[in-house]
């Protein structure tokens, strides 16, 4: 371009000029041809678009990923996993098998010996200790370890009490208050020809508002209710024994409490010596408090009376009716239990009061903490004694050979009767004793009449290949958890997503007619929908119930009754936001029809609204199941998520927590999982964000 000049008038009506050279402008395709640049990128489907921008939510993933796992376990579990004993989550395993522990609410195990994480083993604090038997009281000591033992002390008996003292006085129920108050032994025979002493010890009282007082003990005959005395303590000789009414008596025989010694009396010679008899048929030992003032508490503190004697054939009987310790004397007030009727007898060790009042002082008990190991009650070794029919299905399921003859404790001979043949499936470990005489059955098809004392390993006894583990412990009904679980979730699943399709795809065509043609369709069509909704949910399962008498199939047809409401409300709504856009406009005036105007042009915009509040639906099924159980509806016992939800609410506490916190938190996980999902969801199938990377 060549120098060229221009002249202008300005604002102030003045002449300008202005010169332009070459120099002032430069092209940027100098000599170059001007043409359009290529289209970058790849053309795509929506279907890849779309799970272009899925992929880019990461929480959307997540969430993906973590529905897709547990719908994976819920699928997979079940196939997987056995099929016997507890792992058959089909049936209920709350019965005991002969003598076997049940294996209910067993704890979570995946370790061995991790001190109290995941091991099998319950932590037991405060738990009362039997120390005449040395275990704590309900538990087998093969299945505690980190025993730590503490005892204290209480004035009240009890069945795991121990020692103590005596304490005895007088009943202030009396007419009489000067009678003393006695303790008195069941009856024996005795026979002086034999030596019998008493060894005795009785202690000052310590108790408040309690002062001591003199005591006497004799042996006395008791007939029609009057007792006759005679008695062991004290200087005065007595020809002849006598018989009391009232306090007064022999005051003389009385000693004073004053020594805390061990103390002896001769029996057999104070009864030759002072009363001249060799034999007492039905004599007791009377213990006596002499009431030397009827206004105060005098009593005697009783620790023990023990008797020896060199007659060996009766010495153990006469043995019962001595005083071991005060906590032993004062539970001895029962009847002897014979098998499950009450022999109406009188305890032989039964200590007795006429106008005595006895109570226990300082009797020790004993708590222990310790660490529990459930499986090994339920599958570890144990005695038990196996009826002949359940040997007999040993031998003929060829897990041994047993040929019965004489009863015998002999391991010997019960060794040479005796022959295991599978030892993987035999559960008799050793044999201890065969009772009973065999008698051969033609019925059973071999002998029966007998039984066998055994140590049986309980796992194969039980019928398992391997001794169980159950990752997530089992339930209250028996059934391995971890399978429960995820079986009772595969019906759920199958039955929320059969709900929500139907509920989901009927909601849409609703909501697409209403929201679409609008005026009376839109009125008649919500005013259906009103009525509908107003009704209870409760009362349309509740009817449901009642004449289906098919608790899955009334659940099923009450959530179609209820749920769909919400999908058509917000179809609807969408409908109303989308149908008055200028390209459904412009489709309309290119001569679209209604149909391919609401599911072409329409729909697709408003399907990632819907989409991400309707597939909430699935959980929100879950929920109602637990819900229908809870309320005694229906569904209480079936094998589905929701009813295992709410059948263990009972667990809230203590060591089977986690009967409720597991599926708990699967619950949770599958509410946030769904709820990620479906954001990831309606951001992928919004038309509007189509082409966007992120």
């Amino acid at each position: 371009m060549k120098n060229e000049k221009f002249t202008y008038i300005d604002s102030l009506s003045e002449k300008q000029e202005i010169i332009i050279t070459d120099t002032d402008f430069n092209f940027t395709h100098k000599a170059s041809t001007i043409h359009d640049v290529a289209k970058e990128g790849k053309p795509t489907t929506f279907l890849k678009d779309s799970m272009h921008r899925f992929v880019k939510n990461k929480s959307s993933v997540v969430g993906g990923i973590i529905l897709g796992t547990i719908i994976l376990l819920a699928i997979f579990v079940p196939i997987v996993m056995p099929n016997t004993g507890s792992f058959d989550v089909s049936k209920s395993h709350l019965i005991n098998p002969d003598g076997i522990k049940t294996e209910i609410a067993l704890p979570p195990k995946l370790f061995e010996n991790a001190g109290g994480f995941w091991d099998g083993t319950i932590q037991k604090n405060d738990i009362v200790y039997d120390q005449e038997n040395d275990h704590p009281v309900g538990f087998d000591m093969r299945t505690v370890s980190n025993l730590v033992k503490s005892e204290y002390y209480l004035d009240y008996e009890g069945t795991y009490g121990m020692g103590g003292f005596l304490n005895l006085t007088f009943k202030d129920t009396l007419t009489d208050k000067t009678l003393p108050g006695d303790v008195y032994s069941y009856k024996y025979d005795y026979d002086f020809n034999f030596d019998y002493t008493f060894n005795y010890r009785f202690l000052e009282p310590t108790a408040e508002n309690y002062s001591s007082t003199k005591y006497r003990i004799s042996l006395i005959t008791l007939n029609s209710g009057v007792k006759t005395y005679y008695p062991l303590t004290g200087t005065e000789t007595i020809a002849s024994p006598f018989t009391i009414d009232s306090g007064v008596g022999y005051v003389t025989d009385y000693v004073k409490k004053d020594t805390t010694d061990t103390l002896s009396l001769d029996v057999s010679k104070i009864m030759k010596e002072r009363y001249g008899i060799t034999s007492l048929t039905g004599g007791r030992i009377n213990i006596d408090a002499y009431r030397e003032d009827v206004a105060t508490k005098s009593s005697i503190f009783i620790e023990n009376l023990l008797i020896e004697t060199n007659d060996t054939n009766t010495s153990d009987d006469v043995t019962l009716r001595q005083i071991k310790n005060a906590n032993h004397t004062m539970i001895q007030e029962q009847k002897i239990t014979n098998g499950d009727s009450i022999d109406m007898v009188d305890n032989p060790e039964f200590w007795k009061s006429t106008n005595g009042s006895k109570s226990c002082l300082n009797v020790k008990y004993m708590n222990c903490n310790f660490k529990y190991d459930a499986y090994e009650d339920c599958y570890g070794d144990k005695e038990m004694t196996l009826p002949a029919y359940k040997i007999n299905e040993f031998i003929n399921g060829g897990y041994l050979n047993y040929y019965p003859d004489t009863p015998t404790t002999d391991k010997d001979v019960l060794t040479s009767r005796y022959e295991s043949l599978n030892t993987s499936k035999n559960p008799i470990i050793e044999l201890i004793e065969q009772k009973g005489t065999p008698v051969y059955s033609t019925i059973d098809g071999g002998f029966v009449g007998y039984s066998l004392v055994c140590k049986v390993s309980q796992w194969k006894y039980l019928g398992y290949s391997s001794k169980p583990v159950f990752l997530f412990g089992t339930d209250g009904n028996g059934r391995d958890f971890l399978k429960t679980i995820f079986t009772s979730l595969r019906t759920s699943l199958l039955i929320a997503f059969g709900c929500s399709i139907i509920n989901i795809l009927f909601g849409i065509i609703w909501g697409s007619i209403s929201g679409y043609f609008g005026g009376w369709t839109d009125i008649l069509m919500e005013r259906f929908v009103d009525i509908v909704g107003g009704l209870p949910s409760i009362a349309i399962i509740t009817l449901a119930l009642l004449y289906l008498h098919n608790d899955i199939l009334a659940f099923i047809i009450s959530m179609f009754m209820t749920s769909w409401m919400g999908v058509a409300g917000r179809t609807r709504t969408q409908f109303y936001r989308y149908k008055n856009r200028e390209y459904v406009l412009a489709s309309r005036t290119l001569g679209a029809k209604d149909p391919r105007l609401i599911f072409k042009h329409i729909l697709p915009n408003a399907l990632g609204t819907i989409i991400t509040s309707s597939i909430l639906l699935i959980p929100s099924t879950i929920y109602s199941e637990a819900s229908i159980a809870y309320l005694g509806l229906g569904l209480k016992g079936q094998l589905m998520f929701g009813v295992i939800l709410s059948e263990n609410r009972i667990y809230f506490s203590g060591y089977t927590m986690y009967l409720l916190v597991i599926p708990t938190l699967i619950m949770a996980l599958l509410l946030v999982a769904f709820n990620l999902f479906g954001n990831g969801l309606r951001d992928a199938v919004d038309p509007s964000l189509k082409g966007e990377s992120n």
